[in-house]
């Protein structure tokens, strides 16, 4: 079996579509798993997901099939009789990265069969053309964060590739996610913040500024020891969301019930208008603190942590 894990955005969401710093990272707690199974001579290769109730042959237009022939071309090989199984405990619509695990979960698998390993840069890469394929315009956080699993630092930049860098953690540091239960869309989400900058850009530009300058001072935070301080950095990153209008009345709900209940911080995740939020909270008090998520209102609550840092492998980035 190979897998991935789900992604969380731990700050930075929106203004780094305006070129402004985010910050990602892996979590464990959830993953995207394929498993592969040899099929009848002739057969060919299909891609099965029973969650979804749905099966996609290796030439149908599907993102999938895209990505599993970007694969198969990389290796250099033919179509194989195989039968891919796809299982995931990462929420869709979310902004955990679903689409992205698969992806990964299914280049792993592939060249599995193929007898190579290949290095998380090349799977990056697969994952993003094909996203991008079918996208448009992926900020490549999701297929890095995936393919790497450590935390990152991902600047998109006008005129060049975007910086992506790993992450110093100083110590374990551990969160709560929860689920709103509400699906979010992020195109529209964007879509809408879009129009409204276009219509007042100073006002929205020093405030995607004003998130960047949090991101900093949130990369800084990462980096110590000071939970306190990093939690108040992030509950300060959900207000100015909240400034944005990308929250919404239960992932409010959700962030203070956090604060009450003793979190260090807390904000949403993602695209917001619902999806997840997380908690930076004292690894004492992580059991506590999902349990009033779950009162609050919460569908669905996970623990996850990062580690210390030691040596990082490198993050490169070969997007075409």
């Amino acid at each position: 079996m190979n897998s991935a894990p789900g992604k969380l955005i731990l700050a930075g969401e929106h203004a780094v579509v305006y070129d402004q710093p985010a910050l990602a990272m892996p979590i464990a707690a959830l993953r995207a798993s394929v498993v592969a199974e040899p099929a009848p001579s002739g057969a060919g290769m299909t891609v099965h997901a029973p969650d979804l109730g749905l099966v996609w042959r290796l030439r149908a237009t599907a993102p999938l099939s895209d990505l599993a022939q970007r694969t198969l071309d990389y290796l250099q090989l033919p179509e194989p009789d195989l039968c891919l199984t796809i299982s995931s405990s990462i929420p869709i619509a979310s902004g955990m990265g679903s689409g992205a695990a698969v992806g990964a979960a299914l280049v792993r698998a592939l060249a599995e069969q193929a007898g190579q390993q290949l290095a998380a840069h090349v799977i990056s890469d697969l994952v993003y053309q094909s996203e991008k394929a079918f996208h448009g315009t992926p900020s490549g956080i999701d297929n890095t964060v995936v393919a790497y699993e450590q935390p990152i630092l991902f600047q998109r930049q006008a005129h060049a590739d975007p910086i992506i860098a790993p992450l110093a953690v100083g110590q374990q540091w551990h969160f709560v996610v929860a689920d709103s239960g509400i699906a979010s869309e992020t195109k529209a989400v964007v879509g809408d913040l879009r129009q409204r900058w276009l219509a007042e850009p100073d006002l929205y530009n020093a405030q995607f500024a004003a998130v960047g300058s949090l991101v900093r001072q949130i990369q800084v935070a990462l980096a110590g020891n000071a939970g306190p301080e990093f939690g108040q950095l992030l509950s300060q990153n959900h207000q100015l969301l909240q400034t944005l209008g990308v929250s919404c009345a239960k992932l409010d709900h959700l962030v203070q019930a956090a604060l009450e209940a003793g979190a260090w911080g807390a904000k949403m995740s993602g695209a917001g208008w619902g999806g997840i939020m997380l908690a930076l909270v004292p690894a004492e008090h992580a059991a506590l603190i999902q349990n009033q998520l779950r009162a609050a209102g919460a569908v669905q609550t996970w623990q996850t942590s990062l580690l210390p840092t030691q040596a990082a492998e490198e993050v490169t980035h070969d997007h075409a």
